[in-house]
């Protein structure tokens, strides 16, 4: 009897998986542009950001700039990496507390508000480490005047030049660890 269960768990997780992962690569192409204007902003005053600081004083400004410059399709640079981030990102959290609720829950399948909080935060903090990486090239492609020719190039480059730690700068933080 266990093994029909075990078998529709599966089931559940994997479509749990693609559902999530669809409707974060629709939700995160949807809002390229302004998650664009927003990592500029928040580079803009670091020296090798390529731009200085006073360059983008607000969204409107950032974005007639933005087209100006770079033409309508910068909206949606480095969106490519975040579609390879945002599917396993968005499906791995939603998996990942459906597992956990299940694992959380007590013998008679209940949840307090407690676990239902705890499952969804581990969720999160799965996800995060699991897809860092890419939202670290994903940020570094976003940078204007960057030298990398994609993905793979940039990910090699930073590997080949500071390690692979540098693949995972940020990560305690983004997680709330503190050291």
């Amino acid at each position: 009897m266990a093994a029909p269960k075990r078998q529709a768990n599966v089931w559940d997780s994997s479509k749990m998986f693609l559902a999530g992962g669809a409707a974060g690569a629709v939700a995160r192409t949807a809002t390229a542009p302004l998650d664009r204007i927003k990592l500029l902003f928040q580079v803009q005053a670091v020296a090798s950001s390529g731009t200085s600081a006073t360059a983008y004083t607000g969204v409107g400004q950032a974005a007639r700039k933005i087209l100006s410059e770079e033409g309508f399709l910068a909206f949606w640079k480095g969106n490519g990496v975040n579609i390879i981030r945002i599917f396993p990102y968005s499906a791995g959290q939603l998996a990942a507390n459906d597992s956990y609720k299940r694992l959380l829950a007590d013998d008679h399948g209940e949840l307090t508000v407690a676990r239902r909080l705890a499952a969804g935060a581990c969720a999160g903090m799965t996800a995060t480490a699991l897809t860092h990486p890419l939202d670290t090239v994903r940020l570094r492609l976003a940078l204007p005047g960057h030298a990398y020719k994609g993905a793979v190039d940039a990910a090699t480059s930073m590997v080949r030049t500071e390690g692979v730690k540098s693949l995972y700068k940020g990560l305690a933080p983004t997680l709330g660890i503190c050291y």
